[in-house]
């Protein structure tokens, strides 16, 4: 248990290693800004004003197993996974090895929080998402019923990245754990999670947006989905219901560039982050798991079940195999991105009145066949197939064969 002397001595230390620093450079944070939403207010805001620090947001896909290969001379702080730790970490890497004596705190986080190059802020898992009006009597559970389109008819949203998603499309194919990453590092295993994906491809809608999907939910548009368990729980406890049945986590470290040009900011802020009472705050916020050892007992009891690492959310959980990722990450999503590419239907644009200037052999059979209205002779159509669908906001749109 965190005793709270310590924790006052904490974010003492911290405060006033930011009080004896000149401010010449705003600090600039890159990081999930579709999944760490609540981040803003509940870090960024308070460290800026009590600081006196002005803070730059880059968003930096959580998705993403390596780092840019150029990466803006204003980078300073970045958040990112274990896979790109391992990458980075190295004499050529991009990342600094972390300066602990800036963080007095470092023995109240968990062993796999202080890394070489990074310091841990929180757990986040991905699950099965759906919304409470469609239970149908038993809601889903398994990773399986995505595939079971007797008991639940319906889209699904899925995130559109290989990271997260070919390990539960082979663990609904009935893959055990153990076997995922040995399989996943196989063209056969590989293979094998994209025909599974082309089951159920033409009842899936991909998102890009947390806020969106929960709309999709609500109305729904879709029936259940694949998100990260903190982002989609964020305010919305009453509205979506989530299994962690085999929830896959992992951590999420902030890490120091070495070009970054305010190394001292840097630090006063990683710092500031990780103390305890900052990752409760944002915990209880946004319910990703804190660092610290032991973080459920301190949090609200009203939040506290909700968290990603609580001990009872990780029972059969798999953590995601950052070696692997770091080792074949990248061409794993462009494996996904090649198969996409095939799947998604090229749009061919027509003039009708070019194509209306070309000699008829058989006229008599053409007019039977195909009536065109004279007001359409100079326009265009646009062949999209076999079907598109697209969302705005909670409209659909829906786009056939012509």
């Amino acid at each position: 248990m965190i005793k709270p002397s310590t924790l006052s001595k904490t974010i003492g230390a911290c405060f006033a290693l930011m009080a004896v620093m000149p401010v010449t450079h705003a600090l600039s944070i890159s990081y999930d800004q579709v999944n760490h939403a609540a981040m803003p207010q509940a870090v960024l805001y308070p460290f800026a004003y009590q600081g006196l620090v002005s803070i730059r947001e880059n968003h930096f896909a959580d998705r993403l197993s390596r780092l840019p290969e150029e990466i803006p001379e204003y980078w300073d702080v970045v958040a990112v996974g274990r896979d790109i730790l391992e990458q980075e970490c190295r004499d050529r890497g991009r990342l600094a090895e972390f300066d602990y004596s800036y963080l007095p705190h470092k023995e109240l986080l968990t062993p796999s929080a202080v890394q070489k190059c990074g310091v841990g802020f929180s757990v986040q898992g991905m699950t099965l998402n759906y919304a409470l009006i469609h239970k149908y009597g038993v809601p889903p559970t398994y990773w399986s019923d995505l595939f079971d389109f007797n008991r639940y008819p319906g889209k699904r949203a899925l995130p559109k990245q290989a990271r997260y998603l070919f390990e539960i499309v082979l663990l609904a194919d009935g893959v055990k754990p153990s076997y995922l990453y040995p399989l996943l590092a196989t063209k056969a295993g590989q293979d094998r999670a994209l025909a599974k994906l082309d089951q159920i491809y033409d009842e899936v809608i991909w998102w890009n947006d947390v806020n969106r999907l929960k709309e999709w939910l609500d109305q729904g548009l879709v029936v259940m989905s694949v998100a990260p368990d903190g982002a989609m729980l964020s305010n919305d406890v009453d509205n979506i219901g989530v299994s962690r049945h085999q929830v896959l986590y992992e951590m999420r470290y902030y890490a120091l560039l070495k070009s970054s040009k305010a190394p001292e900011v840097s630090y006063a802020f990683i710092s500031y982050a990780t103390q305890p009472d900052q990752q409760l705050k944002l915990a209880a916020t946004q319910y990703y798991g804190p660092t610290i050892q032991q973080a459920w007992r301190l949090l609200p009891s009203e939040s506290v079940e909700y968290v990603t690492n609580h001990p009872h959310n990780l029972q059969g959980g798999i953590l995601l195999n950052y070696e692997f990722y770091a080792e074949h990450g990248q061409a794993l999503e462009d494996r996904f991105n090649a198969w996409l590419a095939t799947k998604e239907a090229p749009v061919k644009r027509v003039s009708l009145a070019s194509e209306m200037e070309k000699p008829v052999e058989n006229a008599e059979n053409l007019a039977q066949e195909t009536e065109v209205d004279a007001i359409m002779l100079n326009a265009e159509m646009e062949f999209i197939g076999p079907e598109v669908i697209d969302f705005v906001g909670p409209n659909q749109v829906l786009q056939q064969n012509l």
